[in-house]
């Protein structure tokens, strides 16, 4: 390679070199991601052989306690107000599972933000513009507090969060320490938005009983935070397939294969879940399996077919989403949802997505 007057001059040779590796580079760019942008789905089947064959995660089941901090401030229910001249319900617009996240065009991270604003404001004014997300949308509307008869302070007559604490199950934890949960997104009481985060934290649970499950009244565990408040890991984001983190220590020693989607058929597999002091292997059969090409929820149908389960909790609870389904030695989705009309069987989206 020589440099004459400032330029770049390069032999056949080595032009050659490059556009070999060029090329090189362009195959493996399209080996990689394939899966998810696919031109045919012979060559996704062919190209996933290979991609899946060397992923290995250790597999989870454990309970955790989740508290995952909002992006914004979570309207959890809506009041009155008493004032001087009797209760009244401030008009705001607000709806139950807004998300807060601006006021007069700052940033709102905490209930004491909304609080600072509320006793900043003059009562000449007696308004707020709140920038709040609604349906995954950003809108803007006007609030019109009212003024609280013994304190005297404005009150917007709502119950918020910024944390939102729950308790879930792992999937799967990666070798480095990073693990996948519950399998949907901690969603808004209204279902419609994933509360956006900004991290939280990872804490021990103890299942200290659960709801049985049954038709028409889904069940769930009970669990408590570990009574010494150890943090455990923190919480990274929480997505569409669920919440991620990292784990401050190792979890389980035994690691299995990471499953295709398309391998995936009807027919015996297992859930792995903790209702007593630590995760247990129950049977299940997987009844139904839905074609997916792109990421998407509600990959299979699986239902209890172990006794033990269906004698304690009725099948599937709430609590149990994350619990890793295995199928033939490998983990190849996670329990998302339980049917309401039977609570045997439930919804269970494919690791592919969540991986």
């Amino acid at each position: 390679m020589i440099v004459v007057k400032g330029k770049l001059k390069i032999n056949n040779s080595i032009k050659i070199a490059l556009s070999i590796l060029l090329v090189v580079c362009i195959i493996a760019g399209n080996a990689l991601f394939v899966d998810f942008y696919s031109f045919k789905e012979e060559d996704a089947l062919a190209v996933n052989s290979d991609l899946y064959s060397s992923r290995s995660v250790y597999i989870g089941g454990m309970a955790v306690g989740l508290s995952v901090k909002s992006d914004g401030v979570v309207v959890t229910a809506l009041g009155e107000v008493e004032t001087a001249y009797g209760k009244t319900i401030p008009k705001s617009n607000l709806e139950v599972g807004d998300v807060i996240v601006e006021i007069g065009g700052e940033s709102i991270k905490t209930t004491q933000d909304i609080t600072k604003h509320l006793r900043a404001l003059k009562k000449e004014k007696g308004s707020l513009e709140l920038k709040i997300l609604r349906d995954s949308k950003a809108k803007t509307i006007t609030a019109y507090p009212a003024i609280e008869q013994y304190t005297e302070y404005f009150s917007l007559g709502i119950v918020t969060k910024d944390f939102l604490e729950g308790i879930g199950t792992v999937t799967f934890i990666r070798p480095t320490g990073e693990f996948a949960s519950l399998g949907h997104p901690i969603n808004s009481s209204d279902g419609k938005l994933i509360i956006p985060s900004s991290g939280g934290n990872v804490y021990g649970c103890r299942i200290v009983g659960f709801n049985k499950g049954k038709k028409g009244n889904p069940g769930e565990l009970k669990g408590t935070f570990t009574q010494t408040g150890n943090i455990e890991g923190k919480v990274i984001e929480n997505t569409r397939f669920g919440v991620v983190g990292k784990f401050n220590a190792g979890g389980s020693t035994e690691l299995v294969e990471i499953g295709n989607r398309h391998e995936v058929k009807t027919g015996k597999a297992h859930i792995i879940t903790t209702i007593k002091d630590k995760p247990e292997k129950f049977e299940v059969e997987i009844i139904k399996v839905n074609p997916q090409s792109s990421p998407s929820e509600k990959g299979i149908v699986v239902k209890v077919t172990d006794k033990r389960l269906l004698e304690a909790t009725g099948g599937i609870v709430s609590g149990m989403s994350g619990s890793p389904i295995i199928q033939n030695g490998k983990l190849v989705a996670a329990v998302t949802h339980v049917f309401v009309s039977d609570p045997a069987k439930g919804y269970g989206v494919y690791i592919d997505w969540m991986y």
